[in-house]
């Protein structure tokens, strides 16, 4: 191993982080509201991916469009998620947690053979939005595409804690999120507030599919071991926190990037699974996070 390697190492994860992180807080967003892991969130990435191409390469359309038109299928996923999978749900279960896991997951892998169905199972290449030959930091080449996904995951992850914290929605938000029964007797609507959280968490996920597809391409399938590096970023910073995820998803892309810079690439997943499960089982909250404080009080199961 040498420092060039290690090097290297931590810009690949860091770039991987800043994807990492935007599907963490996707499941917090929703996680917090509404006591639901939507495990739909890694076709909605998927969606990303493929969206990418066919807008791009397929139709030639140019960035800003095709950055508006994956967020908003983005959002509309989101939306139809919490239509089809999460609202028949509410009332008819014992535990609604289990239950739209079932549905969520049950919903991506519906998602995801369409698409297989549509497009087939091969990978497509996505070609980068700006010129991708490497700029020199003395010895260590830096991908532009690296530089882009830092700088746009940074920018959404801000703009979310912008959101949440300064504006009116926002306070919306945080009361839903504190005690949903009470913000109802404030006169909230927490429908439309955890309609509105499946819809950002949808829009941050299809963004996060369109910044990755340069890297990893555009398939039915490329996107599943994304939201899954998400998720675990979400249980090891603690699950319904921001700031857990922020930490957590920069934890699972060092992982990610620096494992196969010093070691056997293949070590990285394990890794980082046993991580999540030591994290469970000896702080199953996360590093910031606190078990239970999800969505309604009727909800709170997890």
């Amino acid at each position: 191993m040498t420092l060039t390697a290690l090097a290297l190492g931590v810009i690949t994860g860091l770039a991987l982080a800043s994807i990492y992180v935007l599907i963490a807080i996707s499941f917090t967003l929703v996680l917090a509201a509404s006591g639901v892991f939507n495990f739909a969130q890694g076709s909605i990435v998927m969606g990303g991916t493929v969206l990418a191409f066919l807008l791009a390469v397929k139709l030639g359309s140019p960035v800003a469009r095709t950055i508006a038109a994956v967020i908003a299928c983005g959002l509309l996923a989101g939306l139809l998620t919490h239509l089809i999978a999460v609202r028949p749900a509410i009332g008819r279960s014992k535990s609604f947690t289990h239950t739209t896991m079932l549905t969520t997951i049950g919903l991506g892998i519906a998602v995801n053979a369409i698409a297989a169905l549509m497009f087939g199972s091969d990978s497509f290449r996505v070609p980068p939005i700006v010129e991708d030959a490497p700029i020199r930091i003395g010895s260590i080449p830096l991908r532009p595409t690296y530089l882009i996904m830092v700088l746009c995951g940074a920018a959404l992850t801000l703009s979310i804690e912008w959101l949440v914290r300064r504006t009116q929605l926002g306070y919306m938000f945080r009361a839903t999120l504190e005690d949903a029964e009470y913000a109802q007797l404030m006169g909230i609507d927490t429908r439309k507030i955890i309609a509105f959280a499946f819809g950002l968490a949808g829009a941050l996920s299809a963004i996060a599919g369109f910044l990755i597809a340069p890297v990893i391409g555009a398939s039915a399938f490329a996107a599943q071991e994304l939201a899954f590096y998400g998720f675990a970023g979400m249980a090891i910073g603690g699950f319904g926190s921001f700031a857990g995820a922020l930490v957590g998803g920069l934890i699972a892309g060092l992982i990610a990037g620096v494992i196969p810079a010093v070691a056997n690439p293949h070590y990285a997943q394990p890794i980082l699974w046993l991580v999540v499960v030591l994290m469970l089982l000896f702080r199953p909250g996360g590093l910031w996070g606190t078990a239970g404080l999800f969505g309604s009080t009727r909800l709170r199961e997890v």
